[in-house]
């Protein structure tokens, strides 16, 4: 038995070193040109940083690979000026052949207005793999009514939420939203649940966020303090069980409403990295949800 045992947990170790051992390390120098007059300097960095990574991620791979980058503008108004400051949000973007794992490096070289357009360009290191698994094509959709189809292009303050989710494949799902503060806020399993995610069902059609559908669901409320803000939601999924990340209960909004709970961003981003390092099933999709009052 003793023997068995050390067999098993020999085997375990040499998984996930395997796992680590498929991580290199990617680099690579961009200048973006913007095309867009009406560009600011933050949505020309921001598309500049996500080109990068493209290009590491070809230049290592090969011209098959897509990168998701989600970047979210935050105006910040006082003194009578509007100041614009971007959050990149780039957890790593699956593709066909290649995955983005970690960012640990990104250096802006150069930054130039010329003839009425930004001239940016950026340095970027990271971790990546060479993914060939299959991965799970789920669908989902974040939309304020259950009747509605598709995602609406904006939410508004005092909006209520539902998650439309469907997977081929039984496995298990966390969901996470992120503000311009860079709090991640856990909205699923919910915060009475004592599981680590929500068990998820094959070719079964879920809405989430709903006591219509779930009698023990926890309902949630879009809330905006400023004209327009936008957060970043983040759909977790695997068929291999894993644990959200380790979070604490939240506080309350500006409205004195209870919040789920939550954690850092960049905790959230360290818990992400390790868990995709030791699963190349998982799935990660990002939207961009813009509230407005």
């Amino acid at each position: 038995m003793k023997r068995f045992i050390l067999s098993c947990l020999c085997l375990a170790t040499f998984l996930i070193c395997d796992a680590a051992n498929d991580i290199v390390r990617v680099s690579a120098t961009y200048e973006y040109v913007s095309n867009n007059p009406n560009e600011t300097p933050a949505q020309a960095e921001a598309k500049a940083i996500e080109a990068a990574r493209q290009k590491a991620l070809e230049d290592k791979f090969g011209l098959d690979v897509t990168s998701v980058t989600n970047t979210l503008i935050t105006n910040r108004s006082g003194n009578g000026k509007t100041e614009s400051e971007s959050n990149v949000f780039a957890l790593g973007g699956t593709s066909v052949r290649g995955e983005w794992i970690e960012t640990t490096k990104e250096q802006i070289l150069e930054k130039n207005f010329t003839n009425g357009f930004w001239v940016i360009k950026v340095h970027v290191e990271g971790k990546a793999r060479n993914n060939s698994t299959e991965k799970a094509d789920i669908q989902f959709t974040l939309v304020k009514d259950i009747q509605d189809v598709e995602s609406p292009v904006t939410f508004r303050d005092g909006s209520d939420i539902f998650l439309r989710f469907s997977s081929p494949v039984a496995g298990h799902l966390c969901v996470y939203l992120i503000d311009e503060e860079q709090n991640a806020f856990c909205l699923l399993p919910y915060p009475h649940q004592q599981s680590g995610s929500q068990p998820i069902e094959a070719n079964k059609d879920y809405i989430f966020f709903s006591t219509r559908f779930e009698k023990d669901a926890q309902e949630y409320t879009l809330n905006c303090e400023r004209s327009s803000e936008q957060n970043a939601l983040y759909v977790i999924f695997s068929p291999n069980d894993f644990i959200k990340a380790a979070d604490k209960q939240g506080g309350k909004n500006f409205r004195d409403e209870q919040l789920p709970r939550e954690l850092s961003y960049e905790a959230l981003l360290k818990w992400l990295s390790r868990n995709q390092i030791k699963d190349s099933q998982m799935v990660v999709k990002t939207e961009v949800v813009t509230i407005k009052k």
